[in-house]
Protein backbone atom coordinates (compact mmCIF):
# COMPACT_ATOMS: atom_id res chain seq x y z
CA UNK A 1 0.00 0.00 0.00
CA UNK A 2 3.29 2.50 0.95
CA UNK A 3 4.47 1.93 -2.20
CA UNK A 4 1.30 2.15 -4.31
CA UNK A 5 0.73 5.67 -2.58
CA UNK A 6 4.22 6.53 -3.22
CA UNK A 7 3.98 5.80 -7.30
CA UNK A 8 0.81 8.30 -7.38
CA UNK A 9 2.55 11.03 -5.75
CA UNK A 10 5.36 10.46 -8.09
CA UNK A 11 2.77 10.85 -10.77
CA UNK A 12 1.21 13.71 -9.55
CA UNK A 13 4.56 15.48 -9.13
CA UNK A 14 5.25 14.94 -12.79
CA UNK A 15 1.99 15.57 -14.02
CA UNK A 16 2.36 18.77 -11.96
CA UNK A 17 6.12 19.14 -13.50
CA UNK A 18 4.60 18.51 -16.90
CA UNK A 19 2.10 21.29 -16.88
CA UNK A 20 4.77 23.62 -15.11
CA UNK A 21 7.08 23.20 -17.98
CA UNK A 22 4.17 23.29 -20.67
CA UNK A 23 3.32 26.56 -19.22
CA UNK A 24 6.79 27.85 -19.33
CA UNK A 25 6.37 26.75 -22.57
CA UNK A 26 3.28 28.85 -23.66
CA UNK A 27 4.55 31.68 -21.60
CA UNK A 28 7.80 32.01 -23.57
CA UNK A 29 5.96 31.53 -26.67
CA UNK A 30 3.42 34.68 -25.46
CA UNK A 31 6.36 36.90 -25.35
CA UNK A 32 8.05 35.96 -28.72
CA UNK A 33 4.56 36.71 -30.10
CA UNK A 34 4.25 39.75 -28.55
CA UNK A 35 7.75 40.72 -29.56
CA UNK A 36 6.73 39.47 -33.45
CA UNK A 37 3.47 41.11 -33.54
CA UNK A 38 5.25 44.90 -32.05
CA UNK A 39 7.30 44.44 -35.18
CA UNK A 40 5.32 42.66 -38.00
CA UNK A 41 2.19 45.37 -37.55
CA UNK A 42 3.64 48.60 -37.48
CA UNK A 43 6.06 47.70 -40.28
CA UNK A 44 2.69 46.33 -42.52
CA UNK A 45 1.29 49.80 -41.65
CA UNK A 46 4.07 51.53 -42.91
CA UNK A 47 3.86 49.09 -46.17
CA UNK A 48 0.84 49.65 -46.70
CA UNK A 49 0.32 53.31 -46.02
CA UNK A 50 3.63 53.62 -48.53
CA UNK A 51 2.14 51.71 -51.54
CA UNK A 52 -1.48 53.70 -51.23
CA UNK A 53 0.66 56.69 -51.10
CA UNK A 54 2.96 55.13 -53.89
CA UNK A 55 -0.16 54.13 -56.42
CA UNK A 56 -1.59 57.68 -55.98
CA UNK A 57 1.86 59.05 -57.37
CA UNK A 58 1.43 56.75 -60.28
CA UNK A 59 2.57 53.49 -59.25
CA UNK A 60 5.55 51.50 -57.49
CA UNK A 61 9.01 52.24 -58.76
CA UNK A 62 11.15 49.58 -60.28
CA UNK A 63 13.71 49.61 -57.62
CA UNK A 64 10.55 48.88 -54.88
CA UNK A 65 8.75 45.89 -56.15
CA UNK A 66 10.25 43.50 -53.59
CA UNK A 67 8.31 45.22 -51.32
CA UNK A 68 5.25 43.69 -51.94
CA UNK A 69 6.82 40.31 -50.99
CA UNK A 70 7.73 41.24 -47.93
CA UNK A 71 3.93 42.82 -47.35
CA UNK A 72 2.66 39.77 -47.96
CA UNK A 73 5.29 38.02 -45.83
CA UNK A 74 4.14 40.53 -42.88
CA UNK A 75 0.21 39.67 -43.80
CA UNK A 76 0.71 36.04 -43.28
CA UNK A 77 3.05 36.29 -39.82
CA UNK A 78 0.24 38.35 -38.24
CA UNK A 79 -2.26 36.29 -39.13
CA UNK A 80 -0.49 32.88 -38.09
CA UNK A 81 0.57 34.73 -34.68
CA UNK A 82 -2.99 35.15 -34.06
CA UNK A 83 -3.52 31.79 -34.18
CA UNK A 84 -4.78 30.81 -30.45
CA UNK A 85 -4.03 26.99 -30.67
CA UNK A 86 -1.72 24.73 -32.23
CA UNK A 87 -4.93 23.15 -34.09
CA UNK A 88 -5.31 26.78 -35.29
CA UNK A 89 -1.84 27.35 -36.82
CA UNK A 90 -1.95 24.35 -37.82
CA UNK A 91 -4.98 24.83 -39.91
CA UNK A 92 -3.73 28.12 -41.31
CA UNK A 93 -0.69 26.19 -42.52
CA UNK A 94 -2.78 23.52 -44.26
CA UNK A 95 -4.51 26.65 -46.16
CA UNK A 96 -1.20 28.06 -46.97
CA UNK A 97 0.28 24.88 -48.23
CA UNK A 98 -2.92 24.05 -50.30
CA UNK A 99 -2.81 27.47 -52.12
CA UNK A 100 0.80 27.07 -52.10
CA UNK A 101 0.40 23.75 -53.68
CA UNK A 102 -2.23 24.71 -56.31
CA UNK A 103 0.17 27.90 -57.15
CA UNK A 104 2.92 25.77 -58.40
CA UNK A 105 0.33 23.17 -60.48
CA UNK A 106 -1.25 25.87 -61.76
CA UNK A 107 2.80 27.97 -62.61
CA UNK A 108 4.13 24.51 -64.64
CA UNK A 109 0.79 23.16 -65.80
CA UNK A 110 -1.85 25.83 -66.02
CA UNK A 111 -4.39 23.72 -64.10
CA UNK A 112 -6.83 24.63 -62.00
CA UNK A 113 -6.51 28.43 -63.22
CA UNK A 114 -5.56 28.56 -67.03
CA UNK A 115 -1.62 29.32 -68.40
CA UNK A 116 0.63 31.83 -66.28
CA UNK A 117 4.04 32.40 -65.19
CA UNK A 118 4.88 34.49 -62.07
CA UNK A 119 7.52 37.55 -63.07
CA UNK A 120 10.34 38.63 -60.59
CA UNK A 121 8.20 40.59 -58.87
CA UNK A 122 7.20 38.25 -56.33
CA UNK A 123 10.61 36.15 -55.09
CA UNK A 124 12.08 34.20 -54.05
CA UNK A 125 10.07 31.71 -56.36
CA UNK A 126 10.16 27.79 -55.72
CA UNK A 127 8.52 25.45 -58.25
CA UNK A 128 8.03 28.51 -60.26
CA UNK A 129 6.18 29.98 -57.49
CA UNK A 130 6.51 32.67 -54.64
CA UNK A 131 5.90 30.98 -51.47
CA UNK A 132 4.38 34.18 -50.31
CA UNK A 133 1.87 33.46 -52.10
CA UNK A 134 0.79 30.69 -49.94
CA UNK A 135 0.43 33.00 -47.32
CA UNK A 136 -1.31 35.32 -49.16
CA UNK A 137 -3.92 32.63 -50.08
CA UNK A 138 -4.14 31.73 -46.03
CA UNK A 139 -4.98 35.48 -45.44
CA UNK A 140 -7.55 35.55 -47.82
CA UNK A 141 -9.24 32.58 -46.38
CA UNK A 142 -8.75 33.07 -42.76
CA UNK A 143 -10.41 36.36 -43.76
CA UNK A 144 -13.38 35.33 -45.17
CA UNK A 145 -14.00 32.27 -42.73
CA UNK A 146 -13.15 34.69 -39.67
CA UNK A 147 -16.45 36.85 -41.80
CA UNK A 148 -18.66 33.87 -42.55
CA UNK A 149 -18.56 31.80 -39.05
CA UNK A 150 -19.74 34.32 -36.60
CA UNK A 151 -22.70 34.13 -38.50
CA UNK A 152 -23.32 30.68 -37.29
CA UNK A 153 -24.80 29.23 -40.71
CA UNK A 154 -24.52 25.26 -41.53
CA UNK A 155 -21.23 24.26 -41.93
CA UNK A 156 -21.77 23.58 -45.89
CA UNK A 157 -23.36 27.04 -46.56
CA UNK A 158 -20.74 28.69 -44.52
CA UNK A 159 -17.84 26.94 -46.76
CA UNK A 160 -19.45 27.83 -50.18
CA UNK A 161 -20.23 31.45 -49.06
CA UNK A 162 -16.62 31.81 -47.55
CA UNK A 163 -14.95 30.43 -50.57
CA UNK A 164 -17.38 32.41 -53.06
CA UNK A 165 -16.34 35.32 -50.95
CA UNK A 166 -12.49 34.36 -50.97
CA UNK A 167 -13.29 34.25 -54.84
CA UNK A 168 -15.03 37.86 -55.13
CA UNK A 169 -11.63 39.11 -53.46
CA UNK A 170 -9.37 38.06 -56.90
CA UNK A 171 -12.08 40.30 -58.83
CA UNK A 172 -10.40 43.56 -57.41
CA UNK A 173 -6.61 41.71 -56.70
CA UNK A 174 -6.05 39.95 -60.10
CA UNK A 175 -6.62 42.73 -62.39
CA UNK A 176 -3.97 44.96 -60.57
CA UNK A 177 -1.52 41.92 -59.92
CA UNK A 178 -1.61 40.39 -63.84
CA UNK A 179 -1.22 44.28 -65.20
CA UNK A 180 -0.23 47.45 -63.29
CA UNK A 181 1.75 45.38 -60.54
CA UNK A 182 3.26 43.00 -63.01
CA UNK A 183 3.12 39.97 -60.46
CA UNK A 184 2.28 37.37 -63.23
CA UNK A 185 1.15 37.23 -66.67
CA UNK A 186 -1.62 34.84 -68.60
CA UNK A 187 -0.70 33.02 -71.52
CA UNK A 188 -4.14 33.40 -72.77
CA UNK A 189 -6.76 36.61 -71.81
CA UNK A 190 -10.26 36.77 -70.71
CA UNK A 191 -12.87 39.40 -70.99
CA UNK A 192 -11.97 41.04 -67.71
CA UNK A 193 -9.14 43.00 -67.57
CA UNK A 194 -7.42 40.09 -69.76
CA UNK A 195 -7.81 37.30 -67.10
CA UNK A 196 -9.33 34.04 -68.26
CA UNK A 197 -12.35 32.83 -66.57
CA UNK A 198 -10.95 29.74 -65.57
CA UNK A 199 -8.62 31.82 -63.24
CA UNK A 200 -12.07 32.57 -61.18
CA UNK A 201 -13.84 28.73 -60.94
CA UNK A 202 -10.33 27.70 -59.99
CA UNK A 203 -9.91 30.08 -57.17
CA UNK A 204 -13.55 28.65 -55.72
CA UNK A 205 -12.40 25.23 -56.80
CA UNK A 206 -8.78 26.10 -54.23
CA UNK A 207 -11.12 27.91 -52.00
CA UNK A 208 -13.77 25.49 -51.72
CA UNK A 209 -11.12 22.67 -50.69
CA UNK A 210 -9.06 24.22 -48.47
CA UNK A 211 -11.98 25.20 -46.40
CA UNK A 212 -13.61 22.29 -46.81
CA UNK A 213 -10.43 20.28 -45.42
CA UNK A 214 -9.76 23.59 -42.75
CA UNK A 215 -12.58 25.07 -41.76
CA UNK A 216 -13.64 23.38 -39.02
CA UNK A 217 -10.19 23.76 -36.87
CA UNK A 218 -9.25 27.12 -38.33
CA UNK A 219 -9.88 29.82 -35.16
CA UNK A 220 -11.97 32.90 -36.54
CA UNK A 221 -9.64 35.75 -35.62
CA UNK A 222 -9.92 39.76 -35.47
CA UNK A 223 -6.22 39.79 -36.94
CA UNK A 224 -7.23 37.79 -39.97
CA UNK A 225 -10.07 40.31 -40.63
CA UNK A 226 -8.38 43.10 -39.42
CA UNK A 227 -5.44 42.19 -42.17
CA UNK A 228 -7.67 40.60 -45.01
CA UNK A 229 -9.82 43.72 -44.69
CA UNK A 230 -6.62 46.08 -45.07
CA UNK A 231 -5.39 43.97 -48.05
CA UNK A 232 -8.82 44.51 -49.95
CA UNK A 233 -8.99 47.91 -49.66
CA UNK A 234 -5.36 47.94 -50.60
CA UNK A 235 -6.20 47.19 -53.72
CA UNK A 236 -9.74 48.72 -54.14
CA UNK A 237 -7.82 52.08 -53.75
CA UNK A 238 -5.24 51.06 -56.20
CA UNK A 239 -7.93 50.26 -58.71
CA UNK A 240 -9.68 53.56 -58.37
CA UNK A 241 -6.07 55.38 -58.73
CA UNK A 242 -5.96 52.78 -61.62
CA UNK A 243 -9.36 53.80 -63.28
CA UNK A 244 -10.04 50.33 -62.69
CA UNK A 245 -14.42 51.47 -61.87
CA UNK A 246 -15.20 47.28 -61.80
CA UNK A 247 -12.93 45.92 -59.47
CA UNK A 248 -12.49 49.09 -57.12
CA UNK A 249 -16.44 48.95 -56.87
CA UNK A 250 -16.13 45.23 -55.53
CA UNK A 251 -13.33 46.31 -53.98
CA UNK A 252 -15.24 48.97 -51.60
CA UNK A 253 -18.37 46.64 -52.09
CA UNK A 254 -16.61 44.54 -49.98
CA UNK A 255 -15.17 46.00 -47.40
CA UNK A 256 -18.91 47.46 -46.66
CA UNK A 257 -20.25 44.12 -46.99
CA UNK A 258 -17.39 43.45 -44.46
CA UNK A 259 -18.21 46.00 -41.59
CA UNK A 260 -22.43 45.26 -42.57
CA UNK A 261 -21.30 41.62 -40.98
CA UNK A 262 -19.90 43.04 -38.33
CA UNK A 263 -22.81 44.93 -37.72
CA UNK A 264 -25.00 42.40 -37.66
CA UNK A 265 -22.83 40.06 -35.59
CA UNK A 266 -22.40 42.44 -32.63
CA UNK A 267 -26.03 43.06 -32.50
CA UNK A 268 -27.26 39.34 -32.36
CA UNK A 269 -24.95 39.19 -29.88
CA UNK A 270 -26.25 42.16 -27.85
CA UNK A 271 -29.41 40.66 -28.35
CA UNK A 272 -28.51 37.26 -26.80
CA UNK A 273 -26.45 38.55 -23.72
CA UNK A 274 -29.34 39.55 -21.85
CA UNK A 275 -31.33 36.08 -22.13
CA UNK A 276 -28.41 34.56 -21.19
CA UNK A 277 -28.28 36.62 -18.36
CA UNK A 278 -31.67 36.32 -17.58
CA UNK A 279 -31.27 32.08 -17.72
CA UNK A 280 -28.13 32.60 -15.98
CA UNK A 281 -30.75 34.42 -12.87
CA UNK A 282 -33.04 31.89 -12.91
CA UNK A 283 -30.68 28.90 -13.02
CA UNK A 284 -29.01 30.99 -10.01
CA UNK A 285 -32.46 31.16 -8.04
Amino acid sequence: MGAFKLTLNRGGEGSGLGRRRRRRHWQRWQRWQRAALAVAVPSFAVLWLGGVVSNLRGGTRPEDVWLASVFLGLSGLIVLLGARTSRGAFALAGVALVGFAAEIAGANTGLPFGAYEYTDALRPRLFGAPPVIGLAWMVLAAMAWSIVAPLKLPRTPAVLLAATWTTAVDLVIDPLAANQFDYWRWAEGGLYHGIPASNFAGWLFISLLALGLFAERLEPSFRARAVGFAIVLFFALAAASYGLALPAAVGFGLCAAQLLVAVVVRGRKAVEAPQGTLLGGAKGA
